[in-house]
């Protein structure tokens, strides 16, 4: 149902970084030995073939040195529950605590980068970093995504995602909430084409 727009007003707050929801994401640096996370709520999907990915980090941050050193990282998405040790992992830093040990979170290996995932953690991207772009006080990565690994028992028996178990850990900025995703409404390039006289194109 569309909102009754009739003497409804809005507030201006000129330039603001208001998106939400944002992913809670964890963003491993380093190797084995010497890995470190960061949570990184400025974060997307920057395109596909090739896939890649975008994540921003401030200057001061301490993972900013290792993914220059080692070129690569990964992207941990979490499930809900994880909430305490997302947050954990973005109010310390790696220089003064092994978060992995802090966590209680386990080192896995992945498969073609040298950088570890997180196990815990239903979703991992390995990243080979293929620009990095300076924006004031921030620093964007884009990362080519070399190989994804999904829990096996958070694919249907249809071979999709089912995104009930993962049941992805999102940020909401300005008020600085974590929550979950909610439930389905509909299929996207689908729901769309029920609204009267709608030109939505033919996929092929």
């Amino acid at each position: 149902m569309i909102r009754e727009v009739e003497n409804k007003m809005k507030k201006h707050y000129k330039h603001k970084d208001i998106l939400f929801p944002v992913p809670a994401a964890l963003i491993v640096t380093g190797d084995i030995e010497h890995a470190n996370i960061v949570t990184v709520a400025w974060i997307g999907i920057m395109g596909s073939d090739p896939e890649v990915i975008g994540i921003s980090l401030k200057h001061d941050r301490y993972s900013l040195n290792s993914i220059e050193k080692y070129g690569e990282f990964t992207v941990n998405i979490p499930s809900s529950s994880l909430f305490r040790q997302v947050d954990y992992c973005g109010l310390t830093s790696g220089k003064v605590v092994d978060k992995f040990s802090e966590t209680g979170f386990s080192k896995g290996k992945s498969i073609v980068v040298n950088t570890p995932i997180i196990e815990e953690c239903p979703l991992n991207l390995e990243c080979k970093v293929i620009k990095a772009i300076d924006i004031g006080q921030w620093k964007i990565f884009v990362g080519e995504i070399v190989e994804t690994q999904l829990d096996a028992d958070c694919i249907d028996i249809n071979e999709k995602v089912d995104i009930n178990k993962i049941d992805p850990l999102v940020y909401i900025p300005t008020i600085r909430e974590y929550w979950s995703i909610g439930t389905i409404l509909g299929k996207a390039f689908d729901a769309g084409r029920c609204i009267k006289g709608n030109h939505a194109r033919k996929l092929k």
